[in-house]
């Protein structure tokens, strides 16, 4: 008796084949929608990149006045994702640091009344982009700015293109006086796709994969709590 009863004991406590591919079974579609999660989720990681501005002076002639402006020597660090998927907001970033504030020398017939200011402008193929118009920021008596963008990507391409302007512009009472571009950048991000379907087939299977995976190891412990109670 004492044998028959220690078999049955150790068979309540293994596994049974039926219980062995159920747990398998839900371990893989677990693991599978978190791996689709977690790559998808990789394309929300930032990629940098980093120009140096060189020094330069700029000769500004405008009603009978005339400067020459000088831009000092910087840097433009931009981040943005290096991938992207339809139907997801993303972010752009822009910084640039100058190493000291614009300023005006051989001034003729006194330092003018002109508004200094830096643009920014950023251009996303196949994606809405926030701002759309260009953002401009004062640029007298500063050496840092910054630059914030976000797109969705509406449409499936190969290579989002996107393209990063920085511009001095100097305006008198609304009349532009001067526009110089800074510094001009592209910035390519990959489509994101996976044996060449779109990532929001995948992130629905992935859902459903994790939903199946739960249901799965529910019904395993229900399984295995019955036959231990037996």
């Amino acid at each position: 008796m004492n044998v028959k009863n220690n078999k049955s004991q150790e068979n309540k406590k293994g596994l049974s084949i039926f219980e062995f591919i159920l747990l398998c079974a839900a371990v893989l579609f677990l693991i599978a929608g978190v791996l689709i999660g977690c790559w998808y989720g990789l394309t929300y990681l930032p990629a940098r990149q980093t120009s140096k501005i060189p020094a330069r002076e700029l000769e500004i002639r405008s009603g009978g006045q005339q400067c020459t402006m000088v831009i000092p020597s910087g840097t433009l660090q931009f981040r943005g994702p290096s991938r992207a998927a339809v139907g997801s907001k993303y972010k752009f970033d822009a910084e640039v640091t100058l190493e000291s504030p614009l300023r005006f020398i051989d001034c003729k017939n006194g330092i003018p009344n002109w508004n200094i200011n830096l643009e920014g402008q950023t251009t996303f193929v196949a994606s809405d982009v926030k701002p759309f118009s260009s953002i401009r920021q004062p640029a007298f008596d500063r050496q840092h700015f910054a630059f914030n963008w976000s797109f969705v990507p509406e449409e499936e391409v190969l290579q989002y293109q996107s393209h990063l302007w920085m511009r001095i512009i100097i305006t008198q009472q609304d009349q532009t006086v001067e526009n110089w571009n800074l510094l001009v950048r592209d910035f390519p991000m990959e489509n994101v796709l996976l044996f060449g379907q779109p990532i929001i087939i995948w992130l629905i299977a992935a859902a459903f994969s994790l939903l199946f995976g739960v249901l799965l190891l529910i019904l395993f412990i229900q399984k295995r709590r019955r036959r231990m109670q037996k």
